[in-house]
């Protein structure tokens, strides 16, 4: 689909913006989400893990041609006057740095192909819940869709997700909802043997719950 989308983007003469604030920096076992269909985009929006999640920071990168084209002299009205309080945040840049050094050094993405590996196994045991009505992984993210056991959807007003994770706080994971889906987003860190406490909680959760 994203290589369709980038010839019609070309064709239209209209640039292709990626948002990987989320998916960037290995979150779905490449570097960022575009590689998986070798496209690049005319923007990417980086931010969350760029700093390792320790300091606010975010970074748009874009092509040269773009960056060329606010390159002149002053009186040629091409300046692109841009300037936020918190540009180029020291603090934040060099958390950035850090954790850029951290992922090359350890070897980050390599070591996180196993845990991927194990995460798609917890889940498939749990898509065997009856309260769980589908499970949608891409890397190391996922979302687990609730419901009730006849096939219909909870009723947004009962708060089944928002309770789901309230529940599963008890058995030591801190996760959270949208509507009935439950995002599973762990740290890169975490062991094997964390990664299946969070399945276990998951699904003592919705036992409790549903």
């Amino acid at each position: 689909m994203l290589k369709k989308l980038r010839t019609w983007c070309d064709q239209h003469r209209v640039h292709l913006i990626f948002d990987e604030v989320l998916t960037g920096f290995g979150r779905t076992g490449k570097m960022f989400a575009c590689q998986h269909e070798d496209v690049l985009p005319d923007f990417l929006c980086l931010a969350k893990a760029l700093t390792g999640g320790y300091l606010p920071l975010a970074a748009t990168l874009t092509t040269a041609r773009i960056y060329n084209a606010f390159l002149g002299d002053y009186a040629d009205l091409k300046t692109f006057f841009y300037g936020h309080s918190y540009c180029g945040n020291p603090l934040g840049c060099a958390a950035g740095l850090a954790s850029l050094d951290i992922f090359e050094e350890e070897k980050t993405l390599a070591n996180l192909a196993p845990k991927i590996a194990l995460l798609r196994e917890l889940l498939a045991e749990l898509k065997s819940h009856p309260n769980v009505h589908d499970i949608r992984q891409c890397g190391f993210i996922a979302g687990i869709e609730v419901g009730q056991a006849n096939g219909d959807p909870y009723p947004w007003e009962l708060k089944t997700g928002i309770r789901i994770c309230e529940a599963a706080k008890a058995h030591g994971l801190l996760t959270r909802p949208v509507l009935n889906t439950i995002v599973l987003m762990p740290p890169f860190c975490i062991t094997e043997q964390e990664l299946r406490k969070a399945a276990n909680a998951l699904r003592a959760a919705i036992d409790e719950v549903c």
